[in-house]
């Protein structure tokens, strides 16, 4: 009988130890602030997946380094310095960008079972490397050293890409509104291949009453559709979802307007 009240004394002992370590855990976890400089590392790892799926939307022709350099700062939020640029994603080797990330949060004051945080911030350096033709949807990154001086870092100022111009919607519905009634697509080519660069691609399809044209630049993603029913004037047709354009996608092509995808 003795043996057993034992046991039952050191089953309850070891419950109520487990108790109390719960309720020291859940008062440290109350009263200690959640640590700031944590909360920025997440903040900046969150930047550098959301660049690594910028920089490489899956491209199809070769870029240089410098202009994807420049899509960092055109389209990143504050915090992120370009630090440098080598090579193109035509290579083996592929398009190198190198950025610094920096990341900072603001404390929050403490309330009931609420400790708060502590202001913090973050500073990482990562490489991103870029190779054209890839579609798994971001560009692979490392982690790199940080240089003593982020001032001195230089500022792209990359070549334009290649693209139709201001005038190309004008130019392509003109060409379609002087091809006679019966125009066949051929007939569209030729006239708005003489029309633009030779690195514009032109496409054409008949259906039905109505000659549609594509005249896009794929590296800029540059597209106009343009619409021409027989014995009415040429319209633009611009209502599709862009994302038709990216590499992988049905691209700048008459089946825009022919054939209609909704991705969303």
């Amino acid at each position: 009988m003795t043996d057993g009240l034992r046991a039952v004394g050191l089953v309850l002992l070891m419950v109520l130890g487990l108790l109390v370590l719960l309720v020291v855990l859940a008062v440290h976890d109350v009263l200690t602030p959640d640590d700031g400089d944590r909360r920025a590392a997440d903040v900046g790892r969150q930047t550098v997946q959301e660049l690594a799926a910028d920089l490489e939307p899956g491209y199809a022709e070769p870029l240089d380094a410098e202009n994807l350099a420049q899509r960092v700062v055109d389209e990143s939020a504050s915090g992120v310095t370009v630090l440098g640029w080598e090579g193109s994603s035509g290579t083996d080797e592929g398009a190198v960008v190198e950025v610094a990330i920096r990341a900072q949060v603001e404390g929050s004051q403490s309330g009931w079972f609420d400790a708060g945080s502590t202001a913090g911030r973050s500073l990482t350096c990562w490489r991103f490397t870029v190779h054209a033709g890839e579609h798994d949807g971001a560009a692979t990154y490392e982690e790199i050293g940080c240089p003593d001086d982020l001032d001195r870092a230089p500022a792209p100022d990359p070549t334009p890409l290649p693209s139709l111009g201001p005038d190309a919607e004008a130019t392509v519905l003109a060409a379609l509104d002087e091809l006679p009634p019966d125009a066949t697509p051929a007939d569209a080519e030729s006239s708005l291949r003489s029309a633009f660069p030779e690195f514009v691609d032109v496409r054409a399809e008949r259906e039905d009453d109505e000659l549609v044209a594509a005249v896009g630049v794929m590296r800029s993603r540059d597209c106009v559709v343009g619409v021409r029913p027989d014995g009415d004037p040429a319209w633009r047709y611009s209502a599709f979802d862009r994302i038709q354009l990216e590499p992988g996608e049905l691209g700048c092509a008459p089946g825009l307007y022919l054939r209609p995808i909704t991705t969303h």
